[in-house]
């Protein structure tokens, strides 16, 4: 991707999985040493367990409630689930009294969630790792259970008691809401290596975990409150592994993005890359990235490096992979490697990634839907970047919209739309669109053909940002995957402010030369509304090849019926008077059918 400075944009990051850039609303709900058990056993992955809690003893965990009262609000320890979600609270290896943190109960009406609290659970007494046996190369391991929402839950130390780090979350997790995700594994066992934050002598450390609202800028709305709930059991401080290298982050594309379909015309070299964190105990040599394309068709790697201990390092593939330039599947194996046995592989483990050369789809989404993309009763835009390598005519933005109860309102107005971007400024510039389309039942969950009123040129070099929106709610955009930063954008237009998001919309080029030829030869030659908009009557203007009888329907902005009509036509240009003299001020819609052809006009009355 060609780099781009967005100076006149406020393109701010949202949530790892909050696909908009507002919250989610309830209808998206879908001094001594603590004497904790010191168990000195061999872990199978990370070590020696030096201090372990299993919540037995209240007493060992100091609550604050941020002066909230009663089992409903803040953090409490029994084995009971209290809370509105979970029927049940958390399997954990050792059972018995476990953490809980609950904010009151959206369900009610009004929701009885408590606003701007910070709610705390923090060891009683600091644990002195020295005294126990170990150094800083220790990591902090627990079992949880919960779901994400506007919330925000965080993993903490303190070495005075007072000021605290935080050294996790749960960001990383998936928000769970109507538009999709998931709640947490039951039990979910997180690690968060604590080496870089102590000293190689630590003091002794507190450990907290705190709870709050991950949107403080909309602290006043109670939505941002609300939580299915967080549980916590089986906390432990255990010894770091003596070899163990953790794949932190990685990227596979072509200049900074992915591609899952490519057309043969904008084939290009296609690197691989990952981050890697050696979290283990002895410096990695000769680490490397491998690489294997379709068994064997490519191999790559990354140079050898040594890696020490709490250091990270980009590997990167010393060659490029170049696909021929033929329709084909592509199955890519990644894996790091090096001198020593990894103690924990799992969390180095690369999943596969499957991509294919097209004829005509260009498409950054990885086809597997999850989720999607929204803006509650307001209008947006969403979709991503796309680089052009070689010279090409578009003619088509092919989008898919969700379905199912919760998903895009039938007789939703949308369209498509093609963004150039200013190479000095970095600002989107309008390139084209398609005509209105009103969203159809059979129109969901499926992949739909948005043909630009008139092709464009794409030029090489150049990076091109292709939407799918709507001016009015209803809109409900697929999700497949997750892009780069930066690289996914969403336009809210009630703020008409560009952000960026991390799950990739169902948003493809098409290149099919094909696309709309059939509809170029149809018995339709043009179509017009004039006046429009019109403060009275209004006509319609249509030019047909043959005669015979059009079906003229009117729907308002919510795809309601408002009126039908037959139309005889003849050969040549007709003109048809509208009933439009007592409509309501708004945006209606005319469909008009003839001989197999469809085709829909925006009329605005004033």
């Amino acid at each position: 991707m060609n780099k781009i400075v967005y100076s006149l944009f406020s393109l701010l990051a949202l949530n790892a999985l909050a696909q908009a850039p507002k919250q989610y609303s309830f209808q998206d709900l879908i001094k001594q040493p603590i004497k904790g058990t010191c168990q000195m056993q061999q872990e199978k992955s990370l070590g020696i367990t030096l201090w372990s809690n299993d919540f037995t003893y209240d007493s060992t965990w100091v609550i604050n409630n941020d002066g909230q009262s009663g089992i409903d609000f803040g953090w409490n320890i029994n084995n009971t689930s209290d809370g509105w979600w979970a029927a049940s609270g958390i399997n954990s290896t050792s059972g018995g009294k476990y953490a809980e943190l609950v904010n009151g109960d959206p369900t009610l009406t009004p929701g009885s969630q408590a606003l701007n609290v910070v709610y705390t659970l923090t060891t009683a007494q600091p644990i002195d790792i020295v005294a126990l046996g170990g150094t800083n190369q220790v990591s902090l391991q627990f079992q949880q259970y919960g779901a994400r929402f506007n919330d925000l839950q965080e993993f903490q130390i303190s070495t005075d008691g007072i000021n605290f780090i935080t050294v996790g979350s749960n960001a990383d997790l998936p928000v769970l809401s109507s538009a999709g995700g998931s709640a947490y594994s039951n039990p979910n066992n997180k690690t968060i290596n604590l080496a870089t934050y102590l000293s190689a002598n630590p003091s002794p450390i507190w450990i907290r975990f705190s709870w709050t609202t991950a949107l403080p800028g909309l602290a006043t709305n109670p939505n941002v409150w609300v939580t299915y709930g967080w549980y916590i059991d089986d906390v432990k401080i255990v010894t770091n592994p003596t070899n163990d290298l953790s794949v932190t982050s990685s990227m596979w594309g072509t200049a900074g993005l992915s591609y899952y379909q490519i057309p043969t015309t904008q084939v290009a070299p296609i690197e691989f890359s990952a981050s890697v964190f050696n979290g283990g105990q002895n410096t990695q040599y000769n680490a490397k990235l491998n690489v294997n394309v379709n068994s064997g068709v490519f191999l790559g790697s990354s140079a050898p490096s040594n890696i020490p201990s709490l250091d990270s390092l980009d590997l990167v593939t010393s060659t490029t992979f170049s696909p021929p330039a033929n329709t084909a599947s592509y199955t890519v194996v990644r894996s790091i490697s090096s001198d020593s046995t990894d103690d924990f592989p799992a969390n180095n483990a690369l999943a596969n990634l499957n991509f294919s050369v097209t004829n005509f789809i260009y498409a950054r989404d990885n086809n597997i839907v999850s989720g999607n993309t929204s803006n509650g009763t307001d209008g947006f835009e969403a979709g991503n970047l796309f680089d052009i390598f070689a010279d090409q005519t578009l003619k088509a933005i092919n989008v898919r919209l969700a379905g199912g109860t919760s998903g895009t309102t039938i007789g939703t107005e949308i369209y498509a739309k093609l963004y150039s971007i200013d190479p000095n400024t970095g600002e989107f510039v309008y390139e084209a669109e398609s005509d209105p389309f009103i969203v159809a039942s059979n129109n969901l969950n499926t992949n739909l053909v948005m043909q630009l009123q008139t092709p464009v040129d794409l030029f090489a070099n150049n990076t091109y940002l292709a939407v799918v929106g709507s001016f009015a709610g209803g809109l409900k955009v697929a999700n497949a995957g997750t892009s780069e930063p930066q690289t996914s954008f969403f336009f809210d237009n009630p703020s008409t402010t560009w952000f960026y998001q991390t799950s990739t919309p169902y948003v493809r080029l098409n290149f099919d030369p094909t696309v709309g030829l059939d509809e170029e030869s149809t018995e339709i030659k043009g179509v017009s509304l004039y006046p429009n908009p019109t403060n009275g009557s209004s006509s319609m203007i249509m030019e047909a090849n043959t005669s015979g009888m059009a079906l003229i329907t009117l729907l308002d902005m919510s795809g309601k019926q408002v009126s039908v009509a037959n139309a005889s036509l003849f050969a040549g240009e007709n003109t048809i008077n509208l009933a439009t003299e007592n409509l309501n001020s708004g945006v209606y819609f005319v469909n008009v059918d003839f001989q197999g052809a469809t085709k829909t006009m925006k009329l605005v009355k004033k």
